[in-house]
């Protein structure tokens, strides 16, 4: 299992691999490539594939990476891949800053 040391938060391997899986489906589905998205954020596409990779540091990535999918999968009026293990708000997990996360933005 895999932990946050700060937060205790944990994803088994198993749910790992589904979340970078579900991130890569959700690209593919949009044909969009980790550049593509970094430019979007004004960072380098090998960012975009930490934060993807969950690698980042930074918990609350994810989360804007995955917010910037579903409004995109959204805007082209397509279904997305379902995250199994990012869902819901974010604004509901007592471990992720809604500061960052409300900034929308990666460094």
């Amino acid at each position: 299992m895999l932990k946050d040391k700060e937060f205790g938060v944990s994803l088994t391997s198993e749910q790992r691999a589904a979340t970078i899986r579900e991130f890569r489906e959700n690209m593919a589905l949009l044909g969009l490539t980790a550049d593509q998205i970094g430019a979007d954020f004004g960072v380098s596409g090998a960012i975009i594939t930490n934060i993807i990779e969950l690698r980042s540091g930074v918990l609350e990535y994810p989360w804007i990476v995955r917010g910037y999918l579903l409004d995109k999968v959204a805007a082209e009026g397509v279904n997305p891949i379902p995250f199994s293990a990012l869902r819901g708000d974010p604004h509901g997990y007592w471990f992720l800053d809604d500061r960052i996360i409300d900034a929308n933005r990666l460094n």
